[in-house]
């Protein structure tokens, strides 16, 4: 998986890259199929995360605002695994349905 980051008025500082990278691997256990994850962090008003995840046939995104990253990206990365997971069980759900008589 690619993972591309972007700081917005601001240069993002090593702890809070590591940070982001790892909670977008985290992911990995949601879905298979992602090829890419773009993140954005701003910090014009409020700290704001955004995720970008392009998954086979889907892309997700999910955006979050707050007082601190941390809570910014906890929030967001919530978000797109609740995301993942609804896209995960449509899948099982359609090929349990194929294999019914």
């Amino acid at each position: 998986m690619v993972i591309n980051i972007s700081a917005r008025h601001f240069k993002a500082w090593p702890e809070l890259t590591e940070i982001v990278t790892a909670t977008a691997n985290k992911f990995l256990k949601y879905a298979d199929g992602i090829t890419r994850t773009e993140i954005v962090l701003d910090d014009d008003n409020g700290k704001i995360v955004e995720f970008t995840v392009y998954i086979q046939d889907h892309v997700i995104n999910a955006k979050d605002s707050s007082d601190l990253f941390d809570k910014s990206i906890h929030g967001a990365s919530d978000k797109i695994i609740s995301q993942l997971k609804k896209i995960r069980e449509k899948q099982s759900n359609h090929r349990n349905a194929e294999h019914r008589p």
